[in-house]
């Protein structure tokens, strides 16, 4: 008894030392993936170089009333045969050949064209959009990157709740097994903890893979693995949105959810291109000032020349028909007018239901965290009853089993219910575009570990 006890503490010192020399493990936290994912997700890239693009389309629309300056250059080599001269003999026959170079400077003034200058507001604009849509991408990936946390953290519970409900079912069953080789129980309670424990096992081998694909979701945005994550506190302050009316909040989002903003942008850059397809049909007016110079070398004459010329005109230029083309554009405008006009509808009606799902979302969270809390005080006090009752045979080992199911059922239900909370209130900011990192500094700081 003696050497065993001493062989138990010398390998008990030895773990503790190798625990002590052992590297520890930083866990994650929220921020910590969100900053890795402002580097590397590549939806926000994306988006980012979207938005770089999109900045090019009011220097391009101002091009349409900028003097377009062009020079042209020739270089040609001549040879002609004189075959015949007619009766006049003006010409011997013969051939001559000679070079000839020339060179033209124009530059072109747009005076009047209705389309560039409709272009140029449809420009800004398209420029307004991509602001809106960089900024939509930002929330959205403060959103995505919470939302993949948080699932991680959930995953992670889910197999945690089942490893100790796994433990005590395993208890359970030894229990059982030790009374009925005793004598002293029966059968069918052994059976009953044998099912339990393979429902359990199956449980747990899809909770594996569910916490896998969490941090698969994790290193889609992040582009790394994080090894540990930071685990939420038991006790957060729930708050309640302020102000605690739905109707502030649906209002807020039908106005200021940043797919309306884009959408709306979307909606007059349609109504523009109605009127800038119109403008096929118009005239239009350009000043053209042109300089050329010409030197031929040579000539059926004898002797060559250089010419130098210069031009100044207005070009006025009336289209009369295209092939129906111009026609067929203008609809085509208009049929994706009313189409951007359908989607704001859409996504309108669709504000108003997140934002109200989103609000009750957080108002319920709250609600059934604070109920959830005395389910499993009142689920942990029913399970030690029936433990002790079953220890003096009143009670049958299902029962124990029943009430430990259910204990970590609560348990789970109210780790989930947290989640939900804090999902739902960044989902809510979102919704009326106002989610920024100072909401996910304020969740970082109820994690631990």
């Amino acid at each position: 008894m003696r050497f065993s006890k001493l062989v138990r503490l010398c390998a008990g010192f030895g773990v503790l030392c190798w625990s002590a020399s052992a590297p520890l493990v930083q866990a994650e936290n929220l921020i910590d993936i969100y900053q890795s994912a402002l580097q590397s997700d590549p939806r926000l890239g994306s988006a980012t170089f979207d938005h770089a693009a999109g900045a090019e389309v009011v220097t391009q629309a101002w091009a349409g009333y900028r003097p377009v300056i062009t020079l042209g250059y020739d270089s040609i080599d001549t040879t002609q045969d004189v075959t015949s001269n007619g009766a006049s003999g003006a010409f011997e026959d013969g051939s001559t050949s000679f070079p000839t170079t020339s060179w033209t400077l124009s530059v072109t003034q747009p005076i009047f064209r209705w389309a560039n200058y409709k272009r140029i507001g449809q420009a800004k604009e398209e420029l307004l959009q991509a602001d809106a849509e960089l900024i939509q991408a930002e929330q959205d990936l403060i959103l995505r990157v919470s939302e993949a946390y948080l699932g991680a953290l959930s995953a992670a519970d889910e197999l945690r709740f089942l490893d100790a409900e796994r433990s005590a079912v395993a208890k359970q069953l030894d229990l059982a097994r030790g009374r009925e080789q005793a004598s002293i129980g029966r059968a069918v309670d052994r059976y009953d903890a044998e099912a339990r424990m393979a429902l359990v096992e199956a449980d747990y081998a899809v909770a594996e893979v569910a916490l896998r694909d969490a941090y698969e979701a994790l290193y889609e945005m992040a582009g790394r693995d994080p090894e540990v994550l930071a685990t939420l506190q038991d006790d957060i302050d729930l708050q309640l949105p302020q102000p605690a009316d739905d109707q502030y909040w649906i209002d807020a989002a039908m106005k200021n959810n940043p797919a309306l903003v884009v959408q709306r942008h979307v909606v007059n850059v349609s109504r523009t291109e109605i009127s800038r397809q119109s403008a096929g049909h118009y005239p239009t007016l350009d000043a053209v000032l042109s300089k050329s110079n010409r030197d031929t070398k040579g000539s059926l004459f004898g002797g060559g020349n250089e010419v130098d010329t210069q031009e100044l005109m207005l070009r006025l230029s009336v289209p009369i028909y295209a092939g129906g083309s111009v026609s067929s554009k203008k609809r085509e405008a208009v049929a994706r007018y009313h189409s951007s006009e359908q989607e704001k509808t859409r996504l309108l009606r669709e504000s108003r239901r997140q934002s109200r799902d989103a609000y009750w979302g957080v108002m319920n969270a709250v609600k059934r965290t604070e109920a959830l809390n005395k389910a499993v005080a009142a689920q942990q006090a029913t399970l030690d009853l029936r433990r002790a009752a079953y220890q003096s045979r009143l009670e049958t080992a299902i029962s124990v089993l029943d009430a430990e199911r259910d204990l970590y059922s609560a348990k789970r239900d109210l780790a989930q219910a947290k989640y939900d909370y804090l999902l739902n209130s960044l989902r809510l900011k979102a919704l009326v575009g106002v989610l920024t990192q100072d909401d996910l500094n304020l969740i970082n700081g109820w994690l631990q570990g």
